[in-house]
């Protein structure tokens, strides 16, 4: 089935005629004996619009109860029974009221669109995810109803409805944007003609960003007429995140890039609220254009640089709260730059707060997680290992035996406990018991031989060293089950 056109008429402010001028277009594709039904139009109370409705085909509304309130939105069931050539629905970025088929009024446009379905609709610059912080440092208020920018940027047509910002001031001192006991609190909120030029510069760049962006996707063949770019940003659970991904998407649109989003680290020992927070970052990466990777491993800056020239990155966007590992002072900056010197990199200043960094040293001694049920597993093991032990030694084993003997218990206790802390419990009691019952003077914490503190030094690093492995190698596995769920 062939899928349906998307026309958007964008503007930078309530009341410069997106509504009017779509439902002009409307009339006009009627005449030409197109069927066009009229979805869902939001009048506004505005005479001149609601008196463009009359003659179209409306279709009845969907009526919600919810909270003992009755809602009304737009009813897409009806739609996709009554398949008009075109249909009319305002408010794209519109969010549906509980009990809805879709939680947002695009995802009801997507499924037109998919049965074929042509669409008008109406958007205005501060719901376009991408330019939402823009937005927000602009006019200082924080818009909720926003929709991904592959909505707007894969949109056949963008008509933009442009009016001089001090006309706007005058249609609303007129009572035709709002009512009239409601223009002082707008002039003083949104309304102000320093924050209406600065929003209409932004739709008109992005108007003809747009545009050039559809005469490119015309004009070239499967061969780029650019040279290839690939834009890599890095996504932690930091507040300042999300501020990092708006700035490398807004570079990926700029140098028409790849845009890929990487995120390296293990979150097992963090708290429900920064999980939450970094699947909403990696939501928003991937709301952007961004395609998804997810690493696991301590060395950052290594697993970086190896990502970058695997997959040809030619510029990275990090966040200046992005710390170096406990084991190097360096700054993770300079780190890929010695390693990657072709790469271009671009720091973010961290304008909302720092995030703790809770990766890094071997042991999170802040995050350690007892559990009794593993106490008991490492005791057994221990007990288990030492009578091995002592029958090696009745038998005359060669103390070598009986030292790789605890070795393997270690190890074996990494593989059946969950916390690396009983790991480290484990290595340090194995050395003390073969200190108490393998070594001269037998059954003290004494050794009279100058070389058993070397072979106490090698027992404890050699089970620190492979149970740490093990360790890893198990959250390699959870992290890649996890990734491919």
């Amino acid at each position: 089935m062939k899928k349906g056109k998307l026309k958007i008429y964008f503007g930078y402010a309530a009341g410069v005629g997106k509504t009017f001028a779509m439902l002009e277009g409307a009339r006009e594709v009627q005449k030409s004996g197109i069927d066009v039904v009229s979805g869902y139009i939001e009048p506004h109370n505005r005479p001149e619009t609601s008196k463009l409705i009359e003659g179209l085909e409306t279709l009845p509304l969907k009526k919600i109860n919810y909270k003992g309130i009755q809602l009304i939105e737009f009813n897409l069931e009806e739609a996709l029974i009554r398949r008009p050539q075109v249909i009319l629905v305002d408010e794209l970025a519109h969010t549906n009221c509980h009990g809805s088929r879709n939680k947002k009024r695009f995802q009801d446009i997507e499924e037109l669109l998919k049965a074929g379905i042509d669409v008008f609709t109406t958007i205005n610059i501060q719901h376009l995810e991408g330019l939402n912080d823009v937005i927000e440092k602009i006019t200082g208020i924080i818009v909720n109803e926003k929709i991904p920018d592959y909505i707007f940027e894969e949109a056949d047509q963008i008509e933009l409805i442009d009016i001089e910002p001090v006309d706007l001031l005058e249609r609303l001192d007129k009572g035709k944007i709002y009512q009239l006991n409601k223009v002082n609190q707008a002039k003083e909120n949104f309304f102000t003609l320093e924050k209406l030029i600065a929003l209409r510069e932004i739709a008109l760049r992005k108007t003809a960003d747009q545009v050039n962006k559809s005469a490119i996707r015309k004009a070239q063949n499967k061969k780029s007429i650019y040279a290839k770019e690939h834009v890599l940003v890095c996504v932690s659970a930091s507040p300042s995140a999300s501020h990092v991904i708006h700035a490398a998407a807004r570079l990926a649109v700029a140098f028409k890039a790849e845009f890929t989003a990487l995120y390296i680290g293990d979150l097992e020992n963090s708290s429900k609220e920064e999980k939450d927070r970094l699947r909403q970052n990696l939501r928003l990466a991937e709301q952007l254009g961004a395609k998804l990777s997810v690493l696991h491993g301590d060395n950052v800056s290594k697993q970086i640089v190896e990502y970058a020239k695997i997959s040809q990155i030619s510029k990275l966007v990090i966040g200046k709260s992005v710390q170096s590992s406990f084991w190097s002072r360096e700054n993770i900056v300079d780190l890929i730059s010695l390693e990657a010197p072709e790469l271009d990199i671009y720091v973010i200043p961290n304008a909302r707060g720092q995030q703790k960094n809770t990766s890094g040293t071997l042991y999170n001694f802040k995050k350690i997680r007892f559990s009794l049920s593993d106490l008991l597993k490492t005791i057994l093991m221990l007990t288990l290992v030492t009578s091995c032990g002592l029958a090696f030694k009745y038998w005359n084993f060669n103390v070598a035996n009986i030292i790789m003997l605890y070795i393997l218990g270690v190890q074996i206790n990494a593989i059946f406990t969950k916390g690396r802390i009983f790991s480290l419990i484990s290595s340090v009691l194995s050395v003390l018991c073969f200190n108490y019952f393998f070594t001269e003077p037998y059954y003290t914490f004494v050794a009279f031989s100058s070389n058993y503190p070397i072979t106490f030094l090698i027992m404890l690093a050699a089970g620190l060293i492979t149970s740490t492995l093990i360790k890893r190698i198990q959250e390699q596995v959870r992290v890649s089950a996890e990734k491919s769920y």
